[in-house]
């Protein structure tokens, strides 16, 4: 961001005015508490003309950069014996304030909107990306929401942010609110082969515009499955993220168990593919080495239809 000039500094070239002679040194990083830069700001060792302004201050909380060939135009300006060493020769101006942040922007924001008819668990949106507010350190702490204009039917609002006991700090918003529902996320990043349980899962309100028809809505559905691939904490799950835990691995070997009436029999088998509870896999019988369909019921447990007793003999 370059220095805004003020109009007198110019003049000062103009009428050749001598602010100093003498050496001076270059300060790397100086704080200020107005709204203008001097030259005292920028050089050390001036012995006359260190409270002649050149450049308006930064917004508080905030910092401005004068480069090389700007403390070079400004040397020559005011006649100060100073050369720049390198091109990287620079000083950082930082206005003394404090930022207030988005969170508490929007806390203030969101109350007073409710106070205008908002229902409650909307979210609220602001158009624009500088959302921050850079007041004095003098400033009251808090701030104060005025103005506000909302429209119940469209979502879209009008508001002025204003620092408190201050009326020269003001930030204009606008924005709109959007309907939300709630959303099962995972409280922290879980990868295939771990199970979900309820401790794992939170509910957060999400926007509906943003809530895909694959999004699990309902928690009981993640309980007991395990994910794909892995998932990252916070954020809303699909349906095919996530799957029944396999009991039953490829290759494994497995019991075979066929209830017919009163008679139960059971045999060793191989599984051809894995599987979790209640889907269907192909098993080798190790003792006939035929090939059948069955379905897991458990950990290495697999059951098989009356309609295949030869097979499972």
């Amino acid at each position: 961001m370059k220095p805004l000039f003020l109009a007198f500094a110019i003049a000062a070239a103009i009428l050749g005015l001598s602010a100093a002679s003498d050496a001076a040194s270059l300060r790397t990083v100086t704080t200020v508490e107005d709204n203008l830069v001097r030259l005292g700001d920028l050089f050390d060792d001036l012995p006359s003309g260190a409270e002649i302004a050149v450049a308006y201050a930064p917004a508080p909380g905030r910092r401005l950069t004068f480069d090389a060939a700007t403390l070079m135009q400004l040397a020559n300006t005011y006649r100060i014996s100073w050369r720049p060493q390198s091109r990287f020769d620079r000083v950082i101006v930082e206005r003394a304030g404090r930022v207030i942040q988005k969170s508490e922007i929007m806390s203030r924001l969101s109350e007073a909107l409710q106070a205008e008819g908002m229902k409650r668990g909307m979210e609220v949106e602001l158009y624009g990306r500088n959302v921050e507010m850079s007041v004095p350190l003098e400033a009251a702490a808090s701030i104060e929401i005025r103005s506000v204009s909302y429209d119940a039917q469209t979502g879209r609002f009008t508001a002025v942010i204003a620092a408190a006991g201050d009326g020269g700090y003001r930030l204009p918003v606008s924005g709109r609110v959007h309907e939300t529902s709630p959303v099962p996320v995972l409280r922290r990043a879980m990868g295939p082969g771990e199970v979900i349980r309820k401790d794992d899962i939170e509910i957060v309100r999400t926007r509906e515009d943003r809530i895909a028809r694959d999004i699990v809505t309902d928690p009981a559905k993640l309980i007991g499955t395990t994910p794909r691939q892995r998932l990252r904490a916070g954020e809303p799950v699909r349906d095919n993220d996530t799957r029944p835990p396999v009991l039953v691995a490829r290759n494994s070997t497995v019991t075979i168990v066929l209830q017919s009436g009163a008679l139960t029999l059971t045999a060793q088998g191989k599984a051809v593919e894995e599987g979790a509870k209640g889907d269907t896999i192909r098993v080798t019988n190790l003792q006939s080495k035929k090939t059948i369909e069955a379905v897991v019921a458990g950990p290495d447990f697999v059951t098989v239809q009356n309609g295949v007793h030869s097979a499972v003999n």
